[in-house]
């Protein structure tokens, strides 16, 4: 992934924007009303998400006998999209967690609306197994707990593995997305209006104030989720493909199937990113965001996994006629040429041979050529899934149990159903929250200040009463200090002293004179990470790492040694003559769970080492401290005429602005 590259003459954002710009164009679809056509796309998707309710409401009623399965075919239309939706959902972890790690820049611009996909589309997989158990209403069978019935799930069915997995992998990913999304609220709680979405980014931005103890932390917790994500991604489609690869007919019982269904996962959910992205540029006008330069690189992607979805074919079609095996043979054979040789045909035509035109500039630069493929992509990955399934099942090992399968008008309103479920959340995402990351796409692009407000920047001097009163801060120029200001007298100064500073650099510099000073700086605010900060500061590197190391050691224990107990000792059970000790068939239950304590303990960790919680009434020092500012907080040395020094010294650092503060009022 880190050899991709896009041209360098294309723009990463547009336009030259500074922080301020990124927080209004961002902002801008948030606090301005819904248009006609976001209000017909949601109506629209709402209209299909209740005829799909109605059509599982009825099955459920009726059972599934209302689906077109058979005797031979027990597998179909649901296990079809759920296989499909998992792979959706796995573009979101791959943009945003192992581009991450490889510090590709571009994915800046698309990570956030890919996790909410990633979210979206996990949901919508779950439904599809509550469905098939025929049974609905006792899913939680499959939640290992004690019980009247004495018994424990079968730890070593490819079945439970799948719930763990795909459990895990969304509240992971929830977690990563939630944390990713904090400082953004935190941007919308200090710029929107009073009111209930006031309220409701409020309590969700836990008290974030831009403080860099908390970025600092933020940073290496999310460089561990990503960490954490980055094998979870690869694992749960393994998991998923377990249940096909574990089975003995002819066409599933493939060691490819692992590597084969999760680039084929990741091959789908960038099809799918690139669709939305390209809807999202043009509906809320985010072009500068999501520029020529992101189409590009996802192209590339998409012609990468292109390339290895169609290897995978051809090793699947060789090694089925190379070893010999007529059952193997005949299934691929039939694949190719039976009933559903035109399925086979739509596969490799949407999947295979479409994707090669990304290889001409000339199409990656035209939208509508992207946007036509990328949705073709799409169909092909399902068609993928459906012949899987299918083929095999129609004509296994009897031909006297041969049969065909056609799916019913039920089937089809419950996958439209769930096309419905997915465009309403994300439609009702695009309205309610910012599809792009505004915190890290600051961070990429440098932030350009008003010179002319830089030279003209008046600079605060302190009356006697600010510090015991709280109120507003005289305003002078560069006038001299007087003795009614309290130079003279340090108890009658401000305690603290916040300076404004527009640029990274500027506020780098600040630091580091104060430091050579040996005053105390109380805090750093800014709008995104400042990398320089934590040396300058010269702060001690974070304990979190052995937070989260802990949390994925007790988990791994905890899940190996109660899996043993449960096989082994208290009901013991002979499945297939496997031993009751399967240490390896424990290993993905094990995983699953170090991942998820590991990062939910991370999590934990970090919030209460920062005293971040839903509700919290921020202590944000100045207005602009989680947008475009950047905030400097010093003790006042208490010395005599210490204030002045410190003043001018801010003052020679380019300071937009400085302010006292008293020690209570920092506080709220």
């Amino acid at each position: 992934m880190a050899s991709i590259s896009v041209p360098t003459r294309l723009p990463l954002i547009g336009g030259n924007k500074t922080a301020g710009q990124v927080t209004s164009d961002i902002c801008a679809p948030l606090q301005r009303r819904a248009g006609g056509w976001w209000w017909l796309a949601f109506l629209a998707a709402v209209s299909v998400l209740l005829l799909g309710v109605a059509a599982v409401s009825y099955q459920l009623d009726v059972g599934i006998g209302t689906w077109g399965l058979n005797r031979t075919v027990g597998w179909a239309f649901d296990i079809t999209n759920f296989v499909f939706w998992i792979g959706i959902g796995h573009a979101g972890t791959l943009i945003s967690a192992i581009l991450f790690l490889f510090r590709q820049k571009w994915r800046t611009s698309v990570n956030r609306s890919a996790e909410a996909m990633t979210l979206i589309a996990v949901m919508c997989a779950g439904i599809f197994p509550i469905i098939h158990m025929g049974r609905w209403w006792l899913f939680y069978w499959m939640i290992p707990y004690p019980n009247w019935r004495e018994l424990w799930i079968n730890f070593r069915s490819p079945l439970v593995w799948d719930f763990f997995a795909i459990s895990t992998y969304l509240l992971i990913s929830l977690v990563f997305w939630y944390v990713g999304l904090i400082p953004d609220l935190a941007t919308l709680r200090d710029r929107v209006r009073p009111g209930w979405y006031r309220r409701f980014v409020g309590l969700f931005s836990l008290g974030w104030n831009g403080s860099h103890r908390t970025w600092r932390r933020y940073e290496v917790v999310y460089l561990l989720l990503a960490g954490l994500a980055t094998p979870l991604v690869v694992s749960v489609h393994s998991i998923v493909s377990a249940d096909f690869a574990a089975a003995l007919l002819p066409g599933w019982h493939s060691t490819i199937f692992p590597p084969y269904f999760v680039t084929g996962a990741i091959f789908s959910g960038m099809a799918m990113v690139l669709t939305l992205m390209l809807v999202v540029r043009k509906v809320l006008h985010l072009e500068d965001y999501l520029t020529p330069r992101h189409i590009d690189a996802m192209a590339k992607l998409v012609l990468a996994t292109s390339c290895l979805v169609g290897l995978s074919y051809a090793i699947e079609f060789f090694t089925a006629f190379y070893e010999g095996n007529p059952y193997e043979t005949f299934t691929f054979a039939n694949r190719a040429f039976g009933p559903l040789g035109w399925a086979f045909a739509v596969m490799v035509a949407c999947n295979v041979l479409f994707p090669q035109l990304f290889w001409f500039q000339a199409v990656r630069r035209r939208l509508l050529l992207v946007f036509a493929i990328s949705i073709l992509v799409n169909v092909g990955m399902w068609m993928e899934r459906f012949v899987i399934i299918v083929s095999s099942l129609e004509r296994d090992f009897l031909p006297s149990s041969w049969t065909g399968y056609a799916p019913t008008l039920i089937e089809l309103a419950t996958l439209l159903g769930s096309f419905g479920l997915f465009f309403s959340c994300f439609l009702a995402f695009c309205r309610l929250l910012p599809v792009i990351a505004m915190a890290e796409v600051k961070g990429v692009v440098a932030a350009k200040p008003d010179h002319g407000a830089e030279a003209t920047a008046p600079v605060v001097a302190w009356s006697p009463d600010h510090a015991t009163t709280g109120g507003q801060a005289r305003v002078h120029g560069d006038a001299p200090a007087h003795a009614g200001s309290g130079e003279g007298d340090p108890s009658a100064a401000p305690p603290i002293i916040l300076a404004s500073f527009a640029k990274e650099e500027e506020l780098l510099e600040a630091v580091r004179a104060v430091q050579k000073r040996d005053w105390h700086i109380v805090d750093v605010y800014t709008p995104y990470p400042v990398h320089g900060l934590e040396q300058a500061l010269g702060w001690r590197r974070s304990w979190l790492p052995a937070a989260c190391l802990l949390g994925g050691a007790t988990g791994a224990s905890l899940a190996l040694w109660f899996q043993f107990w449960a096989s082994a000792q208290d009901w013991p059970i002979n499945v297939g003559g496997r031993p009751w000790n399967s240490l390896p068939a424990f290993v993905p239950v094990a995983f699953e769970s170090m991942v998820l304590l590991a990062g939910f303990g991370l999590v934990a960790a970090w919030l209460l080492r920062c005293g971040l919680y839903p509700g919290k009434k921020a202590r944000t020092p100045l207005t602009g401290a989680t947008d475009d500012r950047f905030v400097l907080a010093v003790r006042n040395p208490g010395e005599p005429h210490g204030l002045a020094q410190v003043r001018q010294l801010l003052q020679e650092c380019h300071a937009l602005m400085v302010e006292g503060q008293g020690e209570e009022g920092r506080r709220k």
